[in-house]
């Protein structure tokens, strides 16, 4: 496994890597996972519950990105002594490029996951619209030069999929769901639900929207407060859960204040993972505004948790949530939109079980365990491949 995140437990792509590497273990398989250390510790290699974690010396940059550092000969003497049959690359940026570009030669199987959206860049620098158009076009650009070399890529949704073959990848593309672990995210009674309220200080009495997730501006967190401002008039207002950390915290805050809505809107920062399942659970709804989401683990998990979603009708989450069925979608960056479909939730209170209900079932669908198996079903029959 290699790839520019490991152990970073507020990225997507660094999830997948750690549970898929982890899973592979379990089942027998030796797996190596080369990845960036983290900025404070020096290169050092290390097993992890059955993982060969190999760390390279790295340098953390804005916006959950960083840049490794390492000779040539590091990477080249790792493949040597390891000997991989299949090299299954996470993204296609520093220690991917160079390992893909030593192993090109070598008979391994080289293939692919991508967890990449060029906006997941874009949309938090500072840069004008028109520009980030032609961002968008490089930064696809150099994915495909090295991932149209690989045997075979997968993607956690077909929506994913379809983006990639619309961009013009050439191997072939498989959606395998990124997974969940339906058994540590579950509904709960509501005596549970009481408790676990008291516990975080949170009102028995009021509906709770949450998100959790990185605070980065892709995640549309600005129409989720603009959306909310249009709820104060209520009687008794929702309140909502931003859970996380990310490079516009500060700013959302300060935003919650100039609407006024300081008072319906708290920030728990990072919630540990022993916390998350709790915190959800006793919630009532999920909020994802997010516009660049291939998949949305954090999406996922809530609905394993039994809550309905509302979501922006965006990339992959129409393929999550169901308008009337198990939550509402709303037009992207628009807050009127979010709001009415707040409104509509929030008046349908005799429809909250059933569409928890619902999640649940769909939530089930990404058993991780299930996962795993298409992972290994799929290496096997890249195995079986001819060199392309």
């Amino acid at each position: 496994m290699a790839g520019q995140a490991y152990f970073r437990e507020d990225n997507g792509q660094a999830a997948f890597t750690v549970r898929i590497s982890r899973g592979l273990a379990e089942r027998g398989h030796t797996v190596m996972a080369v990845a960036p250390a983290p900025p404070e510790s020096s290169q050092q290699e290390r097993m992890e519950e059955g993982v060969r974690i190999r760390e390279i010396r790295s340098l953390s940059l804005p916006h959950n990105t960083s840049i490794t550092l390492f000779k040539a000969s590091e990477i080249a003497a790792l493949l040597k002594e390891f000997q991989p049959d299949i090299i299954h690359f996470q993204d296609h940026y520093f220690i991917s490029r160079t390992l893909w570009r030593m192993a090109r030669s070598a008979r391994i199987k080289l293939v692919g996951s991508n967890h990449f959206l060029p906006e997941n860049l874009t949309e938090n620098l500072p840069i004008p619209r028109t520009l980030k158009r032609h961002i968008v076009r490089l930064l696809w650009k150099q994915m495909l030069s090295m991932y149209n070399h690989l045997q075979a890529v997968s993607t956690p949704t077909a929506t994913a999929a379809a983006i990639l073959r619309d961009q013009g990848l050439r191997p072939p593309v498989t959606a395998i769901s990124c997974g969940i672990d339906i058994q540590r995210f579950h509904p709960v009674t509501a005596e549970e639900r009481s408790r676990i309220r008291k516990r975080f200080d949170l009102p028995e009495d009021i509906p709770i929207f949450i998100f959790v997730g990185r605070i980065d501006r892709e995640k549309g967190l600005d129409t989720v407060l603009q959306a909310f401002a249009g709820l104060k008039d209520m009687k008794r207002p929702p309140l909502l859960l931003l859970g996380g950390k990310g490079s516009i915290r500060e700013e959302l805050q300060s935003m919650s204040r100039e609407l006024n809505i300081q008072q319906m809107v708290r920030f728990p920062g990072f919630i540990p993972a022993e916390e998350l399942p709790k915190m959800l659970a006793c919630s009532d709804c999920f909020i994802m505004a997010g516009f660049a989401e291939l998949q949305s683990i954090a999406t996922l998990e809530a609905m394993a948790c039994g809550l309905p979603v509302v979501a922006a009708r965006a990339r992959a989450l129409p393929e999550l949530v169901s308008q009337g069925e198990n939550g509402f979608l709303f037009t992207p960056r628009d807050p009127d939109s979010l709001e009415q479909a707040l409104r509509e939730f929030l008046s349908s209170k005799d429809q909250w079980k059933r569409w928890g209900v619902e999640s649940r079932k769909r939530a089930e669908q990404h058993d991780f365990q299930q996962t795993v198996n298409n992972y290994i079903q799929w290496y096997y029959s890249i195995s079986s491949c001819p060199e392309r």
